[in-house]
């Protein structure tokens, strides 16, 4: 059976709740990535701030309809915080039923604790699906 932990991205880039949005908008710009976990001091997974929560903020400010500034919000204004994320011996089979399921592209990897050990994304399951061997002989 493939788990998150044969294929989850790890060595993350991450930012807290008190990251400006305005540097979370430019790491993932520099970084060609579409979200960025949120974790607290120790390592805990709080949320996730993708482009779908950035794209809000945009519209409100080419609509006018906003008055806030970019540059004075937090991570924390505009992350999700309820999160699904899977532990790292959870079947690949389930996380891949629930990415199509719903409207994000990746899920968390987390130990007991909360903490964040990793991602599984969508392309990561693609790429794994098709450009690894190992997952016709046991499947």
């Amino acid at each position: 059976m493939l788990e998150a932990k044969d294929i989850m991205t790890t060595g993350l880039i991450t930012v807290t709740e008190q990251t400006p949005v305005r540097e979370a908008i430019d790491i993932l710009a520099e970084n060609k990535i579409t979200g960025l976990p949120v974790i607290d001091g120790d390592n805990r997974l709080v949320g996730i701030i993708s482009e779908k929560d950035i794209l809000i903020m945009a519209y409100h400010k080419i609509t006018h309809t906003c008055d806030e500034v970019v540059n004075s919000r937090k991570v924390s204004d505009v992350m999700t915080s309820e999160v699904i994320s899977f532990r790292p011996d959870d079947n690949l089979a389930d996380i891949c039923q629930v990415i199509m399921s719903n409207p994000f592209r990746r899920v968390p990897v987390v130990d007991d604790d909360g903490r964040l050990l990793g991602i599984v994304s969508r392309k990561d399951i693609i790429f794994f699906a098709f450009n690894k061997k190992e997952v016709a002989n046991q499947a």
